[in-house]
């Protein structure tokens, strides 16, 4: 994230009252409020209630108001910095040693857990072994990598990790929250969430929790943070049942901000002039995925055609309500592996209608294409989100002038999910969500996830393989830049999918806040404030998800 940071998003500072708060925890990607102003209070909607919000037991998917309040309550031993790339945190410094297979964090000797006691390496490596010995926790893929890691307490500010073999995206996944093993080391994970830490909940982060029930969530300053003193005193994350009752309360001025991914349609919702409205890209993205394994999928030709007869403009204007921004590449504009001198070619439906011709597709008396007497019709797969339907739909209308003609299957998050696991589709629209500050999309697009990961469209190339190889093995930042620009650049030229969109949403706040500076620099860390999105600095997940 080094050059303006991961992903189009947009980070600026915050407000003239949340630049403290987040500053340094979230990755900025333009300049920050000058000489934000102290004290006051902050109260935020936030549509539906905390299920699990315990580091470890949560589930970010499907309870991201639990997750919110982790990221202001919890630290990890890193963090992403102003720059988008990872800096110390909780850790004070860290070492690699020069096989890249031994991390050391030395932590800092001022951090304090809220309840007075002092953090130290019981903490680290009870919450990693953790992670290691439960079966209860809610990311399979981190439990899995750290059951593969030897965890050392050294002395009391010393932990080291040794891995079996290198893996320089290691420090994006020491980004998650530790917790106290002086208040959770006697229950066992499965208890944690009715239990009275579950209404305590106690951390290292920014703020305090003062109170927790079915309507809100109140927090204070952490006057003793290690970070520096939040700007903002108090804050109140007032929980909301509905859309509906959600935006009524910003329009008369009960909550200060509402920022919600579910709401898009806050681009035309009524409010009162004095409420602001900024574009925010969320941290996901859709994709066009090929199967590779089926005809005519296997033929480059043939995909190139369908890509440059495609305009992901026009899916944005006529499809999203404008709210996304096109993507050309699997690594995201903004992150410090992305090139932004490769861009994916200009559509041109007149190159992609004879490269159609040229490969024996005909246009017949009505306009669909034969070939060898067959129509070209495919069957695009795609789950009941909305904005992914009309995405579909979108594809469906593009390529029909193409002469293609696309049949959209509407399928339950479940069973899309199994299809493509299963490789049953010749097309499906889809989309990755948590992707990280670290790209490593490995698992993505390497060979060997071809059959039994997340490769589904079975792109199997020896160049893309050892490059994310390479990349996986060094930690050198600028090294690793170079090998994922290759990446892009073979990735383009195979077009094994199309990378479509990233969604944008609505973060609506009154003005009087100051300054939200999300506009303009769309770079790549979530500015999520509190109750939207959680920031990067905050993933935890291995791999990227599936989009529910």
């Amino acid at each position: 994230m080094a050059r303006r940071i991961r992903w189009q998003i947009v980070i600026a500072g915050l407000t003239i009252l949340f630049i403290g708060i987040l500053l340094g925890r979230l990755a900025l990607s333009s300049a920050a409020v000058a000489n934000p102003r102290s004290g006051g209070s902050y109260v935020e909607a936030i549509i539906g209630q905390p299920q699990r919000p315990i580091p470890l037991i949560n589930d970010p998917l499907n309870d991201p108001v639990g997750r919110s309040l982790i990221t202001l309550l919890y630290d990890g031993l890193v963090r992403v910095g102003a720059d988008g790339l990872i800096e110390p945190a909780l850790a004070a410094r860290y070492e690699v040693d020069p096989t890249g297979e031994v991390y050391t964090f030395h932590l800092r000797s001022d951090v304090r857990w809220h309840d007075g006691t002092p953090l130290n390496a019981d903490d680290v490596v009870f919450t990693l072994r953790t992670l290691q010995d439960s079966d209860a926790l809610a990311d399979p893929a981190l439990t899995d990598f750290w059951r593969d890691a030897l965890v050392d307490r050294i002395d009391e500010r010393t932990v080291r990790v040794t891995l079996s073999a290198p893996f320089a995206p290691l420090l994006s996944l020491a980004r998650l929250p530790i917790v106290p093993s002086h208040l959770l080391a006697a229950l066992p994970p499965e208890r944690w969430a009715e239990s009275a830490y579950a209404t305590q909940l106690v951390g290292s982060g920014p703020f305090r929790l003062t109170a927790l029930d079915e309507t809100r969530a109140l927090l204070a300053a952490n006057t003793d943070y290690f970070g520096g003193r939040p700007y903002i005193d108090e804050m109140e994350l007032r929980f909301i049942a509905s859309d509906e009752a959600a935006v009524a309360a910003l329009a008369r001025g009960d909550v200060q901000a509402l920022g919600e991914r579910a709401l898009p349609d806050l681009v035309t919702v009524d409010l009162p002039p004095n409420v602001r409205r900024v574009p925010v890209p969320l941290d996901e993205y859709a994709v066009l995925s090929f199967n590779l394994r089926q005809q005519p999928f296997d033929d480059v030709a043939f995909r190139r055609a369908l890509a440059l007869g495609f305009d992901k403009q026009q899916l944005i204007d006529r499809a999203l309500n404008g709210l996304a921004v096109p993507l050309d590449t699997p690594v995201l504009p903004g992150s410090w592996a992305f090139d932004p001198t490769l861009l994916a070619p200009e559509p041109d439906s007149a190159v992609a209608a004879r490269t159609l011709d040229e490969l024996g597709f005909a246009p017949g008396v009505d306009g669909t294409r034969f070939r060898d007497g067959v129509p070209l019709r495919l069957e695009l797969l795609s789950d009941s989100n909305p904005r992914r339907l009309a995405a579909a739909a979108e594809v469906q209308r593009q390529w029909a002038q193409l002469g293609i003609g696309v049949e959209v299957i509407e399928l339950d998050s479940t069973e899309l999910n199994r299809r493509l696991a299963a490789h049953d589709f010749a097309l499906a629209l889809h989309g990755w969500t948590r992707i990280g500050p670290d790209p490593d999309p490995f698992a993505l697009w390497h060979s060997s996830q071809a059959e039994r990961g997340l490769n589904y469209a079975g792109l199997q190339d020896d160049q893309i393989d050892e490059l994310l190889l390479n990349a996986r093995a060094n930690n050198d930042t600028a090294e690793r830049a170079a090998d994922y620009a290759a990446f892009q650049q073979r990735w383009v030229e195979l077009a094994p999918s199309i990378t479509l969109y990233q969604p944008l949403y609505i973060f609506a706040a009154d003005a009087r806040l100051g300054g939200l500076g999300f506009e303009e620099n769309l770079g790549p860390v979530q500015p999520t404030l509190f109750g939207l999105e959680a920031p990067l600095s905050q993933r935890h997940s291995l791999v990227p998800q599936q989009l529910a």
